[in-house]
């Protein structure tokens, strides 16, 4: 008589693996959200003085929110160096912001003053070069954090994740380009209106003066960063699509059906 096969249950996973990939989840949703309502906060700071009745609250709660989503996500995978240091330097970089976030603010009364560099003080030259550092500081944590989901993603068994993160960081650094070529032509936007003046007199008339051309610059900036979040933001929400995919929504394999046995019936004889 031939015996059954024993029936084979699927291997357990490792008991440290799914708490870390519940942080992981968590961690890519905070930052869906907060990428968004960061860019809000530091529109609303550097451009609309009535953002100053709310103090420095929404900046700093911005800011720990990246912070806080940052170090959710660093809980995964802890044995991997790389991946580790990709995720500290990121978490480094928002801390730093927690740090410089009410210098933003407080540099928005500055210069809401009709005031030059040479007339003002040293602490609010202070003020100004710690919101420089804050912008800096920002742009690249958004530019580490893509390099932390190209690494995620490469961790994961997920090959059309890895080329769609692929496609979408080489996006983001072009329009990081283009965005440091923007606020460099913001800085400088006098000379630039000086220099359409002879190439280009007809668009120079349309605009004005140099004043509208930084408006229009400026525009240009804003439209430039609203992409990157998006991209940021589209990865992100792939990335905890594909985890929540392929690991928490797992069915149990079927149950193999018991083998026909040679044993014979002795009611037929």
């Amino acid at each position: 008589m031939a015996q059954p096969k024993p029936i084979e249950t699927p291997e357990p996973l490792h008991p440290d693996l799914m708490p870390t990939l519940r942080q992981l989840v968590r961690g890519l949703e905070v930052l869906f959200w907060a990428l968004p309502f960061a860019l809000l906060v530091c529109v609303q700071e550097t451009m609309l003085s009535w953002w100053e009745s709310w103090g420095i609250g929404p900046a700093l709660a911005a800011m720990a929110l990246l912070w806080y989503g940052t170090h959710s996500i660093g809980h995964f995978q802890k044995q991997e160096r790389v991946w580790q240091g990709t995720v500290n330097f990121a978490q480094v970089l928002a801390l730093l912001m927690v740090g410089l976030a009410p210098f933003l603010h407080w540099q928005q009364q500055i210069t809401s003053d009709t005031m030059t560099w040479s007339q003002m003080s040293e602490s609010q030259k202070h003020i100004v070069y710690s919101a420089c550092i804050f912008s800096t500081a920002s742009m690249m944590y958004v530019l580490n954090l893509n390099h932390v989901l190209a690494r995620l993603a490469a961790m994961l068994p997920d090959p059309i994740l890895r080329a769609d993160v692929r496609l979408f960081v080489y996006l983001n650094f072009g329009l990081f380009l283009l965005l440091v070529i923007g606020l460099w032509l913001h800085q400088k936007a006098d000379a630039v209106f000086l220099g359409l003046r002879e190439f280009a007199p007809g668009f120079v008339e349309s605009i004005g003066s140099y004043l509208g051309l930084a408006a229009m610059i400026k525009a240009a900036i804003l439209w430039i960063a609203t992409l990157v979040v998006t991209l940021t933001m589209t990865m992100l929400w792939k990335t905890k699509e594909a985890i929540l995919n392929s690991v928490f929504s797992l069915e149990p394999p079927p149950l193999p059906e018991p083998e026909a046995t040679d044993e014979v019936d002795p009611s037929r004889n």
